[in-house]
């Protein structure tokens, strides 16, 4: 008997979501402070930002999104290393960057390395599984460009906080991006069974994808106000052969001393954003809806120019996440439960994992 969809990733309750989120956002009063709220600390060089999303994580399962890790960093704001105190290859760069972008704008620069693993069900077999999710592993590096429009122009005129990110991904799906090796390898460290049925991945192909992305965020308060709720909502679109799709969403947060950022992500493009500055201590909890039309996923539909495994992928998928951050000066740990609607035909129920991340801040 096929087990029904949770009600978290049902499509029109996504809808729902997604709709009283900007509602809500649009109504939110949106004060900005016309200069930085006292007790923080500005950040000098950027952050880093560990990610590992896993179905195991209170789920407890072992298919299709089965792991995903990534480490990335992002720049503070690129302007300030145009100084003497800079190499001279980082200044020629702060300033050719920041061309791109109005003065009372803030540029950053981003890199990221990542993988992801995907397997179906049943990882007992060796034998293709033709109505089953594919074998696949992503393995990516990322370039991203982030132009930050501040809460007050260079006229003191207050406006909605956005920000813009343009990323380049490129990698490769197949066996050079080294899914048995990792996902096995693990099993081995924690005595479970292997993963029978890699020999059956997709093959070797490079990925190119150019990912945009444009994000709000509306808050309740000023930055001073110690406790605030705030609406975050995104739309972006992705084109490559990896995975060609539009997406929208929005993600509601309420804390005390919320960070200056643009919210919570999962792991995927232009999810980082890290703020101009930290609060001595800040905890928050959050709810998130996105919806994806997707037009090409290659770890479903398989290699572009090549045979190789496959299955049927349905064209709207819809993520539902909730969760809980806490952090401090220099430091912030973030954990989410996320679900994820049916991604190919024949896929009897949702998607559940967790995701985790670590980020420093310097």
């Amino acid at each position: 008997m096929k087990n029904s969809v949770p009600p978290l990733c049902d499509t029109r309750r996504l809808c729902g979501l997604i709709i009283l989120g900007i509602t809500v956002g649009l109504t939110l009063p949106g004060r900005a402070a016309s200069e930085e709220p006292v007790s923080v600390e500005r950040l000098t060089w950027g952050s880093f930002t560990l990610y590992s999303e896993n179905d195991k994580y209170f789920a407890g399962t072992d298919r299709r999104y089965t792991n995903g890790l990534k480490i990335s960093g992002l720049t503070a704001n690129l302007r300030a290393f145009d100084s003497p105190r800079s190499p001279a290859a980082v200044r020629w760069l702060s300033r050719r960057l920041a061309r791109f972008v109005e003065r009372d704008e803030i540029p950053k620069l981003g890199l990221s390395l990542g993988q992801n693993i995907y397997t179906p069900e049943n990882t007992e077999v060796t034998t293709p599984q033709p109505f089953d999710r594919p074998y696949a592993a992503w393995l990516y590096t990322g370039v991203s460009f982030h132009n930050y429009r501040p809460p007050i122009n260079a006229h003191g005129d207050r406006r909605i906080p956005r920000l813009d990110i343009l990323e380049l991904n490129f990698g490769v799906v197949g066996p050079w991006a080294l899914g048995q090796e990792i996902q096995n390898g693990f099993h081995n460290l924690i005595g479970v069974e292997h993963a029978e049925g890699w020999d059956n991945q997709l093959k070797n192909e490079p990925g190119l994808n150019i990912i945009f992305e444009r994000k709000w965020r509306l808050r309740t308060g000023d930055l001073e106000s110690a406790w605030a709720v705030e609406a975050i909502p995104h739309m972006g679109i992705s084109l490559g052969n990896v995975v060609t799709q539009a997406n929208a969403g929005v993600e509601l947060r309420a804390g005390y001393r919320l960070p200056v950022d643009f919210g919570t992500s999962l792991i995927r493009p232009t999810g980082d954003s890290n703020p101009i500055y930290r609060h001595r201590f800040n905890i928050f909890v959050f709810a998130a809806a996105s919806g994806r039309a997707v037009a090409r996923d290659i770890t479903l539909d398989g290699n572009t120019f090549r045979d190789s495994p496959s299955i049927d992928r349905t064209p709207w998928v819809a993520d539902t996440a909730y969760g809980l951050g806490v952090g401090g000066r220099r430091w912030q740990v973030v954990y989410t439960q996320a679900a994820r609607s049916e991604e190919f035909k024949g896929q009897d129920d949702s998607q559940d994992f967790g995701s985790l991340s670590l980020s420093v801040f310097f």
